[in-house]
């Protein structure tokens, strides 16, 4: 499963701290609600914070800055749909906040609706909010949308302000990268190193570049680069192992793959590896043995019986994908991954009940695994429970309105 991400730059912490040292000042007897909310939150203390600034809007319902502030504090409690409306309610009564509209997109961007991050930034930037921070986000929320150029156009935006911020050139470096636009990116990856030569993740992926362009012997170099600055990163041992197969050296691909196994506790031998990699290439009955001749020196690894279970699931052999699975949450419990292609696995066989208890296991460990809530509905709707298809569509539909069974979701919907 292919989850987003999303990072927290330095700009929430900025905005979020607007106020509150001194309000630690003047806290305490006469001062108002909203200086004792800012008080409590400068503390981390942001249950009382929320509070208090409720006893504020109650004070002052058509100040938007309450508001903000409680946004502020709901967010670090978790309680993300309470903070947008706490925002938006802001919004409502001062619609050129741009502090509340960087806010509402971070949250946004946390909950992986990239359209709404989009729209939230780019008001903050129509109000005069650029800022690199802004700009980084916005070009972030535009490369999960897959609208490179915009994101390209963003992240230079930011770049223009900050021009020996690394990070941010590496951000637009991979951008060109996924754009296909390979000797742009390598050039980028090249101004990162004339500037910064430990910043060892541009060799990375200057060697990712010339594997995918058959270009052996450089990605070979920037690999043992890699290694020099940072010899226990297996996912390095990992490409360098797959360049010397490659160029035909299957003794150095060992070694590079009994590295891979040493550093990373989920891996149980080289086969895991070389099964990962048939896998991949999608050579199903290749894998299979591969895996199972880790197994042989292995068996309590959950992590190859999840890659044996991925194979036999794509090559349909249903009952051993779920005999494999079944050993991973034996093995594993909490990985909601295996759950859920357990649910999968069943729904396909017809066994609906059996389907059912793995998805609400599966939202029960991740009730933000928002595909579930599809897959549940499918089950539901094919055992005739309608009313609770219909829910789990809905509550899909509203988390994930981008997702990748949006279409098959409204089409069921309909059908109800």
């Amino acid at each position: 499963m292919t989850r987003g991400w999303c990072r927290e730059g330095l700009w929430g912490a900025v905005v979020a701290a607007v106020g509150l040292f001194a309000a630690v000042a003047t806290a305490g007897a006469g001062s108002s609600p909203l200086d004792d909310g800012k008080a409590f939150e400068a503390k981390r203390n942001y249950q009382q914070a929320a509070e208090a600034y409720r006893r504020a809007i109650a004070e002052s319902p058509t100040a938007p800055e309450p508001r903000y502030r409680l946004a502020v504090a709901d967010r670090a409690l978790g309680r993300s749909d309470e903070a947008i409306e706490a925002l938006q309610h802001a919004l409502g009564l001062k619609p050129a906040y741009p502090e509340a509209h960087v806010l509402l997109g971070q949250i946004y961007e946390e909950q992986e609706r990239w359209t709404d991050a989009i729209a939230a930034y780019t008001k903050a930037v129509d109000l005069k909010m650029k800022t690199a921070e802004v700009y980084e986000r916005l070009g972030g929320a535009y490369r999960h949308t897959r609208e490179y150029d915009k994101a390209l156009a963003a992240y230079r935006q930011a770049m223009d302000q900050e021009p020996k911020n690394l990070a941010r050139r590496y951000d637009l470096a991979n951008t060109l990268a996924e754009m296909g636009r390979d000797n742009d990116a390598i050039a980028e990856y090249d101004k990162i190193l004339a500037q910064d030569k430990e910043f060892y993740m541009a060799h990375f992926q200057k060697g990712v570049m010339y594997r995918k362009q058959d270009k052996l012997d450089s990605a070979e170099l920037e690999f043992t680069a890699v290694l020099t600055a940072n010899p226990d990163l297996a996912s390095a041992f990992f490409e360098l192992g797959q360049v010397y197969a490659r160029m035909d050296k299957p003794g150095a691909a060992a070694a590079a793959y009994r590295e891979v196994a040493q550093l990373n506790p989920y891996v149980g031998n080289v086969n895991t590896r070389l099964g990962e990699i048939a896998l991949a290439d999608g050579k199903l009955d290749s894998s299979i043995a591969y895996f199972k001749r880790a197994l042989e020196h292995d068996s309590e690894q959950f992590i190859i019986y999840f890659h044996l279970a991925n194979a036999y699931q794509k090559r349909g052999n249903l009952r051993e994908a779920a005999d494999a699975y079944q050993q991973v949450i034996k093995l594993f419990p909490v990985l909601f991954d295996a759950r859920y292609n357990l649910g999968v696995v069943y729904s396909l066989q017809g066994k609906l009940d059996a389907a059912v208890q793995e998805f609400e296991a599966t939202l029960n460990l991740n009730p933000r695994f928002t595909a579930t809530h599809y897959q549940l509905a499918a089950v539901q709707a094919k055992q005739g429970k309608k009313q609770d298809a219909k829910k789990h569509l809905e509550e899909y539909l509203k988390s994930a309105p981008e997702g990748e069974f949006v279409a098959n979701a409204k089409k069921l919907l309909a059908s109800l």
